[in-house]
């Protein structure tokens, strides 16, 4: 996504904000949403993306993609503890979340609790193993869907 196709869709999450300041949708997307555009630790923006990613937790705990913004946040601001718990929540709730997974090693190398690490190696590269699989099964499915269309 282009940086202002990023900053329209900012606007419009912070617009529906002000009529709903307590949907943790919302604040999930307004965090996510600065996160891509790459804010700075200790910026305005940042502190602002932390604010939105932790309100969303609290309203709502099964919303698994904030709990995943909010562990990419602590991980950017040294949290490594916070940064964590938050993708072992994520993960909780989505086992096959790559992303979470992959900030959690980054996370448990900052704090030298390298024991999980080679295990969770092993798990990333079979949820990339398995996710290319499925990716393949289903374009094949495209291609005997399409085959089949252009034969009739």
């Amino acid at each position: 996504m282009q940086q202002n196709d990023l900053s329209r869709a900012l606007t419009g999450v912070q617009e529906k904000l002000t009529r709903k300041p307590a949907d943790p949708i919302l604040l999930y997307l307004q965090a996510d949403i600065l996160a891509q555009q790459g804010v700075e630790p200790g910026s305005s923006e940042f502190e602002s993306a932390l604010r939105s990613a932790k309100k969303a937790v609290t309203l709502r705990p099964a919303l698994e993609p904030a709990h995943s913004v909010l562990g990419k946040l602590y991980l950017q601001a040294g949290k490594y503890s916070e940064a964590a718990a938050q993708c072992r929540k994520a993960l909780e709730i989505d086992p096959k979340d790559q992303t979470a997974l992959y900030h959690l090693i980054q996370a448990l190398r900052k704090t030298d609790q390298r024991t999980d690490i080679p295990e969770l190696l092993k798990r990333l590269a079979l949820l990339r193993q398995q996710a290319t699989n499925e990716e393949r099964e289903q374009y094949r499915y495209k291609l005997v869907e399409t085959d089949a269309e252009s034969k009739r």
